[in-house]
């Protein structure tokens, strides 16, 4: 009897093991999305990592965590770290677990953006008294300002080619959107109204940034047409809908809305205008970013 049940438990451990290693070999034969995102644990902010097809999750061993964003790799993560004082943009790779701290400045360093050519990680911070748009290597060197200008710039994002960067300012009369030329400077308004554009996302194609504005009460999201800076609402709803991304084929947007005290995160289809509910299984998810392998 007892080597009945010794025999059982063996080979449901087996079972359980030739499953692992199916789900990993699948993981790796059929690539699919993966994204990280935050959620909070006990009320502490950390970031999870999930490949969507597979339903392989994994939570990055450290806490105050969010705003993360891939490599072109994949490898690795760029991410805000919340301190006792400020925050800081840190890199993890994924794979071993390693950290690399880029902005150690007693300030606020916060929304990292990894370059689509992997050279760069632009981020905001008020580490020279004015809160600037900044690049600098994943190594830690290069740093350099990007928006040297009295007022406050945030939330970076890159075009596709790596040429320019987006960001929110409130440089005129209120938070605009703007992009800058890392080769000339040269610097392009691309919002003018009263209520503020936030939360840039720049389109696979290089031709549109998805964003989040008040301008209909509130806070909904909108869409920009880069010739013409002609925009169009997406989602309006009278919830609060923030930080929309593009999917990585471009055929949708996601974006964080607000849910009975809750951040979930929803999906935008840009052809059918269906809108749907993205499941995780943690109870609140933010700060979504993609990758595809």
């Amino acid at each position: 009897m007892r080597r009945a049940v010794y025999l059982l438990g063996a080979l449901v451990f087996l079972a359980l093991l030739a499953l692992m290693l199916l789900r990993s070999f699948l993981a790796a034969a059929f690539p699919s999305p993966v994204v990280a995102y935050m959620t909070l644990e006990d009320g502490l902010p950390t970031v999870i990592v999930h490949d969507l097809r597979h339903n392989l999750k994994r939570r990055l061993d450290h806490l105050y965590l969010t705003d993360p964003s891939f490599s072109p790799d994949g490898t690795r993560l760029a991410l805000t770290q919340f301190l006792r004082v400020g925050s800081e943009v840190i890199t993890i790779d994924i794979t071993n677990g390693a950290t690399r701290t880029l902005t150690a400045s007693n300030a606020i360093a916060e929304s990292p953006a990894w370059s689509p050519d992997g050279n760069w990680i632009a981020y905001a911070s008020n580490r020279e008294g004015d809160n600037n748009i900044y690049i600098v290597r994943p190594d830690g060197s290069g740093l350099r300002r990007i928006t040297p200008h009295r007022a406050g710039d945030r939330q970076p994002a890159w075009s596709p080619d790596s040429a320019k960067i987006a960001f929110s300012s409130n440089r005129a009369d209120g938070w605009d959107l703007y992009t800058v030329d890392l080769a000339s400077g040269e610097l392009r308004q691309l919002t003018r109204h009263p209520a503020p554009d936030t939360a840039p996302d720049w389109s696979p194609d290089g031709r549109q940034i998805v964003f989040a504005s008040r301008r209909d009460g509130a806070s909904s999201v909108y869409l920009l047409e880069l010739e013409s800076l002609a925009v169009t609402p997406l989602v309006v709803a009278p919830r609060y809908d923030s930080l929309p991304k593009w999917t990585p084929d471009g055929t949708a947007v996601t974006f964080a809305r607000s849910i009975d005290g809750v951040s979930q995160i929803m999906r935008l289809e840009l052809a059918s205008g269906a809108l749907n509910l993205m499941v995780f299984g943690e109870r609140d998810a933010d700060s979504l970013a993609w990758w595809r392998r």
